[in-house]
This record gives structure tokens, sequence and C-alpha cells, in this order.
């Protein structure tokens, strides 16, 4: 029993409350207790109905939820299936990609490789085409000098003897127009190369320094320290640092041929067989006593 003055649990037989003394009155302890049960059972009850309400809203909330996510999921395993397709076909496309871009690299390279070929082709067709122009340049320079020499030599052969004409045919038959540059590639003999004016007194006559390239006023050319004659002897250049480009091929070409300077006054020089050097003859006129003075030295 509980007393309604203080709110507290009592014993059912007692008069009054031994809490706060206040009277007990049991015909109308009762009724309230049990009205006071009643409502409080109503309440519960009206609590449990709230809850059970609210758990089964709850719950069919959580089943609504499970059924869309379920069926959220569905469209997704769907979706993932199709995405899955998707990229088969994009990966089967991706490998006959990779298969045509290898076969066109292959092409790609056997092109580059075919125009490699033809570039170094055309490098040789133009190497041989600027080769062949310089040949027929030096070719045409050649026939042009031995033209314009041989029109001089024949004027010069009306003013000969008899036997200085024969001489003279000989060096016209013999004599090959050759560069200033072609021509340094022969070593000088000491021969003939005091004959004549030589304004420096360095053993060279000004004539002979003309055809060299080097200075007639000048005894050392190059102010090296070394006179002219001794360097061209020596087969280093007089009018420059080093040594001559002696070529023994084109030397052995020319054994026993007498070859025109056709870059200079046109002075012959001979080509000794015996000692692979160059011997000056001088220009045509100067040439056939030369070649008659040479004669006598290698009958001897």
């Amino acid at each position: 029993m509980i007393c309604f003055n203080c709110k507290s649990q009592i014993p059912d037989n007692v008069t009054a409350c031994p809490n706060c003394g206040a009277p007990v009155m049991h015909q109308a302890q009762i009724k309230k207790e049990i009205s006071f049960r009643r409502w409080q059972r109503w309440v519960l009850y009206g609590v449990i109905a709230v809850v059970f309400i609210g758990m089964t809203a709850y719950a069919v909330k959580i089943y609504l939820d499970n059924a869309a996510l379920i069926n959220r999921m569905a469209e997704m395993t769907q979706s993932l299936e199709t995405s899955r397709q998707e990229l088969a076909g994009a990966q089967q496309t991706l490998t006959e990609r990779e298969g045509q871009l290898a076969q066109s690299r292959g092409e790609i390279n056997q092109y580059q490789g075919q125009i490699s070929e033809a570039q170094s082709q055309i490098s040789q067709l133009t190497e041989s085409q600027q080769a062949l122009s310089q040949k027929t340049e030096e070719y045409q320079r050649t026939i042009d000098s031995q033209a314009q020499s041989l029109q001089g030599y024949r004027q010069f052969s009306n003013d000969l003897g008899s036997d200085n004409a024969n001489i003279f045919n000989t060096l016209v038959q013999l004599g090959v127009g050759t560069s200033n540059i072609d021509l340094s590639k022969i070593g000088v003999a000491d021969y003939n190369l005091a004959n004549g004016t030589d304004g420096d007194e360095d053993g060279l006559s000004d004539m002979v320094e003309a055809a060299l390239g080097t200075d007639p006023a000048k005894s050392d050319t190059d102010d090296d320290g070394y006179g002219d004659k001794d360097e061209v002897l020596a087969d280093y250049n007089p009018a420059g640092e080093g040594k001559m480009s002696l070529d023994d091929n084109f030397t052995r070409g020319n054994l026993g041929k007498i070859l025109i300077q056709i870059d200079g006054r046109q002075e012959a020089w001979y080509i000794n067989p015996q000692d692979w050097r160059r011997y000056y003859l001088g220009r045509p006129g100067d040439a056939v006593n030369a070649l008659r003075l040479l004669e006598n030295i290698q009958s001897q």
C-alpha cells in the first residue's frame, strides 16, 4: 500500500503512515490504489502500444528500405554485368587495336628502312654526280688547257729548227694539263730551279717561284726560318704550315709524263720514273732546251 500523503510504501495493516503520520483509511486507500493501478496499467498499455506501433512502423520502414536496397543492388548487379561485358568488348577492341598498332609499327619500321636506304642511295648518287661534275670540269679544263697549249705550241714550233721541233712535238704529245692542287701531290726535284732571274737569291728563279706559288721577293715566303728552296726539296709547304700532301698513287699514274700547269703560265714538269719526282722544264719555249738537257743527263 502507498501513503497518498508522502507517497511512501507502507504495510497493509497499519492505521497511520509510519513515515509522515497521516491516517490511513483502508477502503478509500484501496479504491484509490486500484484506480491508480488501473491508470498505470492503461498508461503502460498505451506506452506498449506506441512502442509496438513504432517498432512495427520501423520494421516496415526497414523492410521497405531493404526491398529498395535489394532492388538497387539488383540494378547495380545488372549494371555491373553490363559494364563487365562492355569492358570485355573494350579489351577485345584494345587487343585488336594493339595488334593493328604493332602491324603499323612494323610497316613504319619497314618504310623507314626503305627511306633510309633510298636516302643512302640518293646520297651516293649525289656524291657520284658531284664527283662526275668535278671530273667533267677537270677534264674540260684539261681539254681547254691542252687546246690552248697546243695552239701556242704550234705557233711556237714554227720558230723552231728541225731538231728542236721533234723534241717540241714530243712535248706536245706527252703533255697533260694538270691543276696546281694535283701537281702539288708530286715532290720537286733539284733540277733547273735556278735557271733565270732570282730576285730574292733563294736558289729559285722568279719563274719557278711563280710556278710554285711562293713570293719571288722573299727568300722565306712563310717566315718560318727556312728558305723556300730548302722547304720545297724537303717536301714542306714553302707558303704555309706543314708538309706537302704527296700522293704516291697519283705520282705512279703519271710517271714518264709531262704535266702542263694549267693554273699558271703553262709551265711544264717532267715526272721522272726513276726517283718519282717532278722536274721543272719551264714554259713551252724553255721546255725544249730543258727536256734536251734532261735527256743528256739521263743518258750519262
